[in-house]
């Protein structure tokens, strides 16, 4: 067998076939049959009763046309329709003809309807023989580091698939650490152009499908091996892959291969220009990288295009943005957050800082949980907008979350009080409604607290008993002599009660 998915997209097209032929006819459905005169030489004339499955067929072929895999098979058959219907002496290039012929050799000379599974595979030799005569079968394989499947294999369309490497006959030295290869089979005939540039290309946008699909470190092998006709494995440059494995496996779970493969298709044909072809290749730099501390800078930058945050006033409010986007209402402060700590870190890497200022300038935060919630951010916008779920303008959608949201953002109260740095990354509408200038004529207003503290309790203080006050002192009048100390009409100036004179007093002329 040359081309697996042409010939099990044959085989269930018949299936579901010989499944309906098979009901009509048990439902009473009678299939004509027709007189055939043989005559031998010199002897006795014999007859011969030959079914008409050909027109019991054609009767029922509206219906068999509009079976679900007829759409498959005639997919997978092609341009080899053309070829074999040729050969079956009808000219047609559609493949419906060629499928109708198909069943008709499958049935010639039957009674009944059921799956004839021996004369199925001769009759796809015979297909092959046509298709492939003058055609070379040519693979090429290539490791995923990080991939891991639970199937045995994944077709993935037009002869790509993923494989268990121990389910795989390939080549003997693809790497221990590999345990997924990625495969490109096909069959080319001279003047075909090399396949080996066809399977760059495809496997390295499988591995930007995989990496958009769901977490996981997976990377394409920078080597492959190519075996034209059935020779020898031999090395090949595929030019592309190559990158650094950084965090947990990616798994695929058995059942997850169609939703797998509708993903792939649909990232495959989405447009990729403008901020978000850029955010994209920003995303894949990032997969790619070997540290967490490098690939965040990749997934901010990226964020940065997809939410017009180049300038100064799109850069306050990257966060407020990605959170309306990525979070539901009552948790897009704790976004919010998470967002200006990842930003605190990209300033710390950047400025060449150490682990003993790690907790001063950024917190107690994991930075891998961080870089971690980045890519996952990032990952979910690209993914709605490639699938066509979300509009590029992801500008706009926030702004306009943001604007009916029920109560405005506030940054959240700060985790750590070592984290001063932090509070000047308020979003630019914060810092139009808090800090409106006041007019230069006036004393600026007190501005009430974000959030008011609770006042203390009121305790009652009892106040001391103050004596009465004494009535003012009259100076006397001044005499034309200054009287001496032992003047009998002189009193006592300023003195308190209980509080004996002292001579020291003299020179004043009033109390202390």
């Amino acid at each position: 067998m040359r081309n697996r998915a042409l010939h099990d997209a044959l085989r269930e097209f018949a299936l579901e076939s010989a499944a309906l032929l098979a009901e009509d006819q048990r439902s009473g459905a009678e299939l004509e049959f027709d007189v055939v005169e043989e005559t031998g030489r010199g002897g006795p004339t014999l007859y011969r009763y030959e079914p008409l499955t050909d027109g019991y067929i054609d009767a029922r072929w509206d219906r068999l046309r509009a079976l679900p895999t007829a759409s498959a098979a005639a997919s997978a058959l092609g341009a080899g329709a053309t070829q074999y219907l040729r050969v079956n002496g009808v000219r047609s290039g559609e493949p419906e003809p060629a499928l109708r012929a198909m069943l008709e050799r499958l049935y010639e000379d039957a009674t009944s309807f059921v799956f004839p599974e021996e004369r199925f595979e001769s009759v796809y030799a015979d297909v092959e023989r046509m298709l492939y005569q003058s055609s070379t079968h040519t693979a090429v394989v290539a490791p995923f580091w990080g991939l891991e499947i639970e199937p045995e294999r994944v077709e993935l369309g037009d002869g790509l698939a993923l494989v268990r490497k121990e389910r795989f006959d390939g080549p003997p030295d693809v790497g221990e650490e590999a345990a997924t290869l990625c495969v490109l089979e096909r069959d080319t005939a001279p003047g075909d152009p090399p396949l080996l540039d066809e399977a760059s290309q495809r496997f390295r946008l499988l591995e930007r499908g995989l990496r958009l699909y769901k977490p996981g470190s997976v990377a394409l092998g920078a080597l492959g091996w190519s075996r034209p006709g059935g020779a020898r494995w031999q090395p090949a440059d595929l030019g592309c892959g190559g990158g650094a494995i950084r965090g947990e496996p990616w798994i695929l779970v058995a059942g997850e291969e169609p939703e797998l493969c509708d993903f792939l298709q649909a990232v495959e044909a989405a447009p990729r220009g403008g901020a978000v072809g850029w955010a994209l290749a920003r995303f894949e730099m990032g997969c790619a990288r070997g540290l967490d501390a490098e690939a965040l800078s990749d997934y901010l930058l990226a964020l940065r295009a997809l939410l017009d945050a180049g300038s100064d006033a799109g850069q306050a409010s990257l966060s407020l943005r990605l959170a309306a986007l990525c979070a539901e209402e009552d948790e897009r402060r704790i976004v919010q957050r998470r967002v200006e700590l990842s930003l605190a870190l990209e300033r710390f890497v950047m400025a060449g800082g150490r682990g003993d200022d790690y907790v001063e300038r950024v917190g107690s935060e994991s930075p891998r949980l961080l870089v971690s919630e980045m890519e996952r951010h990032l990952r979910a916008l690209l993914r709605d907008v490639l699938c066509g779920y979300l509009e590029p303008d992801l500008k706009g959608l926030a702004d306009d979350i943001l604007l009916k949201a029920s109560e405005p953002f506030h940054p959240p109260e700060p985790a750590d009080p070592a984290t001063e740095e932090l509070e000047a990354l308020e979003s630019a509408a914060l810092r139009v409604r808090r800090l409106t200038p006041e007019p230069a004529d006036e004393e600026p207003r007190a501005e009430a607290p974000e959030f008011p503290e609770a006042e203390p309790p009121e305790v009652p203080v009892e106040e001391p008993e103050l004596p009465e006050a004494e009535p003012p002192l009259q100076e006397p009048d001044p005499e034309p002599d200054e009287p001496g100390p032992d003047d009998p009409d002189l009193e006592p100036v300023g003195v308190l009660d209980g509080v004996t004179p002292s001579t020291d007093w003299d020179d004043y002329s009033a109390p202390v």
